[in-house]
């Protein structure tokens, strides 16, 4: 299983969440980009960038059992 995190405006497009706010899903195999496109996420236009076990990864990376994996959408300031 891998637990998955979105944050800031992103939050509301989890298909699910669990009592500790994670969307719990059996990713394991899949890229993260197979795992987002299976998501609301895919129709966003919001930029953003992936982290698995609080390391930043590209959308190519292959998800392993137990993983966590944190979506954060990208900030500009001005």
């Amino acid at each position: 299983m891998v637990k998955v995190k979105f944050f800031g405006v992103l939050t509301n497009m989890m298909p699910e969440k669990n009592e500790e706010g994670f969307w719990i899903t059996d990713g394991k195999g899949k890229t993260i980009r197979e795992l987002l496109d299976s998501s609301p996420l895919r129709e966003t236009s919001v930029r953003y960038t992936v982290y698995v076990n609080n390391e930043r990864r590209d959308t190519s990376y292959i998800l392993e059992d137990s993983d966590t994996l944190t979506v954060l959408p990208l900030l500009a300031g001005g």
